[in-house]
């Protein structure tokens, strides 16, 4: 069975109202200079704004070790000069300097050396954190659901080591200038022609650099594969996916699609480190030959009496120097081409563009504590980014104020995508939504979700002690251990609560030690109790939050809450229901059935019963099997 690509997504995006496009889904070309430029100045920003003072100092060093080289050129000549020149004693004076120059060198490299694991270490801790901050400051999931992003997170996350290595770059290549310039001061001292060295054996510098840059535009290309192959490996090993795994044999399935992946990649690896290793010799053959021809162009001098003989030593030592620094400068472009690479992509995530966009806190309608009238959709539809086919049509639906809808209908009706726009986790592609007749995109949108309580199927697994993982519904009350304890009665995850050995204190979860791991319906309850934090919402999202409970205890769930709901009266919130379960659904005071993105049916329970609709057959099929 030959695996699946992804090839990740480059359709068109849909335009609409208030939509901003994102960047081009297409390959990156290798930017413009002023682009480069702006890479390099972004992530160098990074490593000072981590550690200035100590990237000053690692700054000023790497210029002084540069020029060390050809101090040693020119101590070799001195000390040779002297002693064909009968002055043993001056050439013991030099050599004595020299030997304490060396003393000091070695001492600050130390130092250098520690001062550059710890800003290593602090930048690495600077690229995660402002990628957390990117990736969690959009308003919306639009982002986080595109192929193309997570490629893009996944190659700057895997490299988060890049600001150092930036800086270090920065670094070698003022190094390499301060000790090719004294190289070439002291080359021209002995002729001018010598000046030119450099010159000629930069075109090796240039034929790396573009197999290095060849190379990494290559794995762009394989990054979807290698996080399928990742996958994979995942799939075979972590604990969640292992009752699947082996009951349904995909183990050797897994290791093969793995092995077709990681084969093709290596192979494309071992090619590209062929082409590098074949440009190398090229370049080593030129090295060569310029450090040759130096060495022969100053011997003939000699010969003629025009050098020395600590001339001829001054060659010899600068010139190997000077051709170092060339093959170091090949190198450092090398990691100029992975830096300008990956910071390609880490500045396309700064610049992508969410759809969901935020109004300024001055420029926004307060966010209602309270819901008077109601919220209505108005001709809404919507289509995800990057699809052609809508997932909810022309709804128009209103939502009274201090009423319990539930939403209900076959997989795939549109149910979730409609809680979704409620909590403007996505924009409609067209029509709006009102909250008490204000467009839902003019309100501050931090109060809004700020007023609202919601618990979703796919809940996290919040592995922190108890009462935070309740507590973190409320940020503001999460020490507040009275309204936490609140909050697990009314979800009865209280019953979860009391059979841990340490109650709320416990640690959830098996990643830490003493660690309590709760069944899948255990979790449910604790992550609706976080659900149910907020004292007063103004909405109330309930989106399949006890399907991991069975029947009996859903109802005793929502019938404990329906009836706090109606004591509460118009005072209460607005309450959205999802669920699959028509015993539960039928309680609220209207039911919505949505069929392939649409309204089919509204009303109540006996209502729809009584119209003989898709609610009704539906509710009989399900009634037929209790």
């Amino acid at each position: 069975m030959s695996p699946p690509r992804s090839t990740g997504d480059t359709s068109t995006r849909q335009s609409g109202p208030n939509r901003h496009q994102a960047p081009s889904a297409r390959p990156l070309r290798p930017g413009t200079f002023r682009r480069s430029l702006r890479v390099y100045r972004v992530i160098l920003g990074l490593a000072f704004e981590s550690a200035r003072g100590r990237a000053a100092a690692l700054f000023l060093c790497a210029g002084v070790f540069g020029m060390f080289g050809a101090v040693t050129g020119l101590v070799t000549k001195l000390v040779v000069d002297a002693l064909s020149g009968g002055h043993p004693g001056r050439a013991m004076g030099i050599g004595v300097v020299y030997l304490l120059l060396v003393g000091a060198g070695a001492l600050v490299d130390d130092i250098s050396s520690l001062l550059q694991s710890d800003l290593g270490e602090r930048t690495s801790q600077a690229v995660e954190q402002r990628l957390m901050a990117v990736s969690s400051a959009a308003a919306g999931l639009e982002h986080l659901e595109r192929p193309e992003y997570a490629d893009k997170v996944k190659l700057v996350r895997d490299r988060s080591y890049l600001p150092y290595f930036a800086f270090t770059n920065l670094n070698s290549f003022s190094s390499i200038f301060f000790g090719l310039a004294a190289a070439v001061v002291l080359l021209g001292f002995v002729h001018p022609i010598l000046v030119l060295l450099p010159v000629v054996i930069a075109p090796g510098v240039v034929l790396q650099f573009q197999n290095y840059r060849r190379h990494f535009t290559r794995h762009d290309g394989v990054a979807p594969d290698e996080r399928l192959a990742k996958h994979y490996l995942e799939l075979a090993t972590e604990p969640g996916a292992a009752k699947e795994v082996r009951l349904f044999g995909l183990g050797p399935t897994l290791i093969e699609r793995h092995r077709v992946l990681t084969e093709a990649y290596n192979t494309m690896l071992f090619r590209d480190q062929l082409r590098r290793a074949w440009a190398g010799v090229a370049a080593g053959s030129l090295y060569g030959a310029g450090l040759a021809g130096a060495i022969g162009f100053v011997g003939w001098l000699a010969l003629d009496g025009r050098a020395t003989l600590g001339d001829v030593a001054l060659v010899v030592q600068v010139a190997r120097m000077a051709v170092g620094q060339v093959q170091s400068a090949a190198r450092q472009a090398a990691w100029l081409a992975e830096l300008s690479f990956v910071g390609e992509r880490y500045l396309w995530l700064l610049d992508y563009t969410p759809t969901v966009v935020v109004k300024p806190p001055e420029e926004a309608r307060p966010a209602p504590a309270h819901i008077e009238t109601g919220v209505a959709f108005e001709h809404v539809s919507f289509t995800y980014p990057g699809t052609d086919e809508p997932v909810l049509t022309d709804i128009s639906l209103v939502l009274a104020a201090g009423t319990t809808i539930a939403l209900v209908g076959e997989n795939g009706a549109g149910k979730t995508s409609l809680v979704k726009l409620l909590c403007r986790f996505y924009d409609p592609t067209s029509g709006r939504i009102t909250v008490d007749g204000a467009d839902l995109r003019d309100l501050d949108l931090d109060g809004w979700r700020a007023n609202t309580g919601a618990a979703f199927q796919d809940f996290v697994h919040f592995q922190l002690v108890a009462s935070e993982a309740v507590g973190v519904g409320d940020l503001p009350a999460i020490d507040d251990l009275e309204r936490v304890g609140a909050s697990t009665r009314q979800a009865g995850a209280d019953r979860v609560i009391d059979r841990l050995p340490g109650g709320l204190s416990t640690q959830l979860g098996r990643w830490f030690e003493g660690g309590v791991d709760l069944s899948e319906g255990e979790w449910q309850r604790v992550a609706l109790a976080r659900g149910l934090m907020r004292p007063a919402p103004a909405l109330l999202v309930l989106d399949e939050p006890t399907a991991s409970l069975d029947p009996r205890a859903e109802h005793e769930v929502f019938a404990t809450f329906a009836g706090m709901v109606r004591r509460q009266g118009a005072a209460g919130p607005i309450t959205i229901l999802v669920s699959h379960r028509f015993s539960t659904v039928r309680m609220a005071d209207v039911i919505v059935v949505l069929h392939d993105g649409r309204i089919e049916e509204q009303g109540s329970h006996d209502e729809l019963l009584a119209a003989g609709g898709r609610y009704a057959e539906l509710f009989r099929l399900q009634a037929s099997r209790y």
